[in-house]
């Protein structure tokens, strides 16, 4: 391989439209600074040609997300990722002032407690309250509190089980501190108009409120609870099932009523949270391949490094692979979105 290819090999590590109206003449600079019959790039080269990439990348990607509807699409995610941890979060302390308030005849004794959910739902209401209001900064100084909460009640759960079967909370709690920092041209209120604002609210009420409602329902004790992975959560009753599933079709229809440009960019910053549900409640799980977990006693073994960096490598780079292919789509020239 000569030294004009080479070049060219490292070049091609740039992005598309950088390597159109730079290449040929850095290659012509590279070559002329080249020493007579040299075949190989200094290392001070590759290195400097290696890190320009990367900061051509970085900046590319910036230039991407300064794009408005980016912006806004940031600031509707940061609401709806809120309201459902919030719902997370707030469901169980819900139930147990639920029946408080009935005079529960068991009493509650020790499973009666509003901590750590409390917590976790106060942090997360809090946001989207400020959100909403158009305190994107102050919503987004709060989540970073949110972001320890839920690394912390994951830890604790890792710790004691060593299971990371709740770990999608931590990469959708992570997303929200970073979509609020940017500067929207617009308030959420704004993009989303009041009546979608409305529906995220009925959306909330009915998933919060669904244990609740559970107690005002007869109890089937020969029905058995339901633990599908689709619930986001596990041991629930049927009507409880109902009502959360018809609460996450109200979420989804607010983002499916957006525009399509607003939809098709919510649905792009939603796939880490996603890789990370197929990883941590199918992929896990999966016998015969590197993914799967042993277990002694019932208690499950420690995540080895593979599955580690599987977990945290596969939802950032197919995070990209996304945003690659919907910028591709909307490239001029191409279908418009």
């Amino acid at each position: 391989m000569t030294l004009h290819q080479v070049y060219r090999w490292l070049l091609a590590c740039y992005p598309r439209a950088y390597r159109r109206q730079y290449e040929d003449e850095l290659i012509g600079v590279l070559l002329d600074d080249a020493a007579p019959g040299q075949r190989r790039p200094s290392a001070r080269d590759v290195s400097a040609l290696l890190g320009g990439a990367v900061r051509a990348h970085v900046r590319q990607v910036g230039a991407r997300f300064s794009v408005d509807t980016w912006r806004d699409a940031a600031q509707v995610l940061g609401l709806i990722a809120a309201l459902l941890l919030f719902v997370r979060s707030a469901r169980v302390p819900v139930l147990h002032l639920s029946m408080f308030a009935q005079s529960y005849p068991d009493g509650i004794g020790e499973e009666f407690a509003l901590w750590p959910g409390g917590l976790g739902a106060a942090l997360w209401l809090v946001v989207a309250v400020f959100t909403v209001s158009a305190w994107g900064r102050a919503a987004a100084a709060i989540a970073v509190g949110g972001v320890a909460f839920e690394v912390v009640r994951v830890a604790e759960a890792y710790g004691q089980y060593s299971t990371v079967f709740d770990i999608w909370p931590v990469v959708l709690a992570a997303m929200i501190p970073l979509a609020l920092a940017l500067r929207a041209p617009r308030s959420v209120t704004a993009v989303l108009a009041r009546w979608r604002l409305g529906t995220l609210a009925a959306a909330t009420v009915v998933s919060v409120g669904a244990p609740s409602v559970t107690l005002l329902t007869p109890v089937d004790s020969s029905a058995s609870p339901i633990y599908g992975t689709w619930m986001f959560t596990s041991g629930v009753d049927r009507a409880e099932a109902i009502l959360l599933t018809a609460g996450y079709l109200i979420f989804a229809l607010v983002v499916l009523s957006t525009s399509t440009a607003l939809r098709l960019r919510l649905l792009a910053l939603v796939v880490p949270v996603g890789v990370t549900l197929l990883l941590t409640r199918v992929g896990l799980g999966t016998p015969g391949t590197f993914l799967e977990r042993s277990s002694h006693d019932g208690v499950l073994d420690a995540l080895t490094w593979a599955q580690w960096s599987t977990l945290v490598l596969a939802p950032v780079l197919l995070f990209a692979l996304a945003v690659a292919i919907l910028h591709r789509h909307e490239r001029p020239g191409t279908s418009e979105a």
